[in-house]
């Protein structure tokens, strides 16, 4: 994955230097680059959030520890690039990820990068954003309704013939899709684990085991298919306190 920078200085010289660090890298894209902080600043608020914002501090118009003030929540890390170092403290108190003090290398620059990830304040996997909590689909018994269904919400999932009921802790929903086409959708969540070939269950729900049945949280009983017993015995023993006795 390529992590979105922008960078503010008002040197172009030091831009071109820094786009020419990040193309070396080939895992950071400079997407923006500004030497008018009033216009890095409008870019920004009014933009999506980014991975890294580079920023020098003294600029005409508005610093860079005020405009870092102003735009601090809308990147995930912050990396101030300065000729000077009485600034540190500055932006220490701003909660700067890094100071690079100019000139620095490729070297020096890599490795402060490095650090960063190292310490998984860039993100060594894409975090889901809060858009992918959730999904919509159509309803069976409204069709011209579309109804939300939160990931952490639902208990159960139960496949009738074409059709499928998923049971929520708020309500239950029926649906005019396969549970394939449903798997689909679940399998990069590691909260849902299959237990026959018609139910799909949240782990966060299961209540009870017993026999070949489980309890879930809102007393459905649903049976545990026979292929499906051992990914799920498996996962039980993970959570489960020995207490010495059989």
């Amino acid at each position: 994955m390529k992590f979105n920078c922008i960078a503010v200085d008002d040197d172009p010289a030091n831009l071109e230097l820094l786009c020419d660090y990040l193309t070396t890298l080939d895992n950071y894209e400079l997407i923006e680059s500004f030497t008018d902080p009033i216009k890095a600043m409008n870019h920004i608020v009014a933009g999506d959030n980014v991975d890294i914002v580079f920023m020098d501090i003294e600029m005409p118009g508005l610093s860079g520890i005020d405009l870092a003030k102003i735009i601090r929540s809308k990147t995930r890390n912050l990396i101030f690039t300065t000729a000077h170092s009485k600034y540190a403290l500055d932006a220490f108190e701003i909660e700067a990820d890094a100071f690079l003090l100019k000139p620095f290398s490729l070297g020096h620059f890599a490795t402060v990068l490095h650090k960063l990830q190292s310490r998984r304040i860039l993100p060594i996997q894409e975090k889901k954003k809060i858009d992918d909590q959730y999904f919509f689909i159509k309803s069976k018994n409204d069709k011209s309704k579309l109804v939300k269904i939160r990931f952490d919400e639902i208990i159960a999932i139960e496949s009738i013939q074409n059709y499928i009921s998923i049971y929520t802790t708020q309500k239950t929903v029926v649906a005019h899709i396969t549970l394939i086409k449903i798997k689909e959708i679940l399998k990069n969540n590691n909260s849902f684990i299959q237990i026959h070939r018609s139910f799909i269950i949240s782990r966060n729900y299961l209540e009870e085991i017993e026999n070949n049945l489980v309890r879930m949280k809102n007393d459905l009983l649903l049976t545990i298919g026979e292929n499906y017993r051992d990914e799920l015995i498996g996962f039980v023993k993970t959570k489960t306190i020995r207490t010495g006795r059989n």
